[in-house]
């Protein structure tokens, strides 16, 4: 019976989720440089994420969105250490000497780098009202997305999303309306950010 309960009571929570449409969560973009990059060509190396929140759904969702633009000419590191010697995780700020080093090694054409962090998870997945008077809470994350050349030896393209949700409450609005008032949690966000940045690379190709 316990479990029953514990069944609907995450279902209605889903069912809410999608009902509030993902707490109002808004996302900016920037590229600083290579906002249309040709994917057509070569074979690309997927590196490991550097994020600040354990989670490997990071790499996940980085490896789906990438693999609908490249198919078979992504590369996992995983697959790559099988017959080479390559560290499990790539340096995320690589200089020449290191781009050289992952040539010789890799075989391979770019790299893709990709930094997420959560930067504030101040409410989860739920804003409730303040007893303290007028609150604003945030959550917010970012990912940071490198591509390098490995036979130009050089950075070629670098981009930024930023998910950010804001909600202000009062004492006055506790109640009923609370138990639908659910927002995007940082980890979301993180990955939201993440999926969101790759699929900007794949609408600016295909301009």
């Amino acid at each position: 019976m316990k479990f029953k309960f514990e069944r609907n009571k995450i279902l209605i929570f889903l069912l809410l989720y999608i009902i509030t449409g993902c707490g109002g969560a808004k996302y900016s973009y920037d590229f600083d440089r290579g906002k249309k990059v040709d994917f057509k060509n070569g074979k690309w190396i997927l590196n490991e994420p550097y994020t600040n929140y354990k989670d490997n759904d990071a790499y996940l969702f980085a490896k789906n969105e990438f693999q609908k633009i490249l198919g078979d000419s992504l590369f996992e590191l995983i697959e790559l250490r099988q017959t080479k010697i390559i560290k499990e995780q790539l340096p995320l700020n690589p200089g020449k000497e290191e781009l050289r080093e992952i040539k010789e090694l890799s075989n391979c054409d770019f790299l893709i780098n990709i930094e997420s962090k959560i930067i504030r998870d101040e409410m989860g997945s739920s804003a409730h009202s303040s007893n303290l008077g007028k609150v604003t809470k945030y959550n917010e994350a970012s990912t940071h997305i490198q591509i390098y050349d490995l036979n130009k030896l050089e950075l070629i393209s670098e981009s930024k999303s930023f998910g950010i949700v804001k909600e202000t409450k009062t004492p006055e609005d506790k109640g009923i309306s609370e138990i639908f008032d659910h927002t995007t949690p940082g980890r979301f966000l993180a990955l939201n950010t993440i999926k969101k940045l790759i699929r900007k690379y794949d609408k600016y190709q295909k301009e």
